[in-house]
């Protein structure tokens, strides 16, 4: 097993906002597209026939005069990030999402995230903390790492 490399790993991402700053040798940098707050408890069950997800309301970010890019001024909670890039035509490999170190930094709280090949075309998201201080995250920021993990 061996994580894809630039070029090839950069074959299988889509919607890529600045490929020369998110390139790197072993990852690909993924920025964050939406913000959604839990809103209502979802449900879990052993069969699953009562799932429920949980409801989320989506976080408009803020805009200053004349900016491009807005922020999203978080409080303390929960949230969930969508992610602008996807991947796209890979077969037996496995994807690993993880923080990026200026997330980590900022105080963000996430888990590492593991999907199988069936993430083709599927949104990337990732649930996080932001700690008691709160989080300002600006439109497009890059949030989150992807390695690609092949056989």
């Amino acid at each position: 097993m061996f994580f894809l490399k630039s070029d090839e790993l950069q074959d299988h991402v889509q919607s890529i906002i600045h490929k020369d700053t998110q390139q790197h040798k072993t990852h690909f940098d993924l920025t964050v597209d939406s913000i959604h707050k839990f809103t209502k408890a979802g449900s879990l069950d052993f069969g699953g026939s009562e799932f429920e997800a949980a409801d989320k309301k989506m976080i408009n970010p803020q805009k200053n005069q004349g900016e491009d890019y807005g922020w999203w001024n978080l409080p303390q909670g929960h949230y969930q990030a969508t992610m602008n890039e996807s991947i796209k035509e890979v077969e037996d490999t496995m994807a690993f999402i993880n923080l990026h170190p200026h997330a980590r930094e900022a105080g963000i709280v996430a888990n590492t995230s593991m999907m199988p090949n069936q993430h083709n075309g599927n949104l990337i998201t990732v649930n996080f903390f932001a700690p008691d201080p709160g989080c300002n995250i600006k439109e497009n920021a890059r949030f989150a790492v992807l390695y690609l993990l092949a056989s």
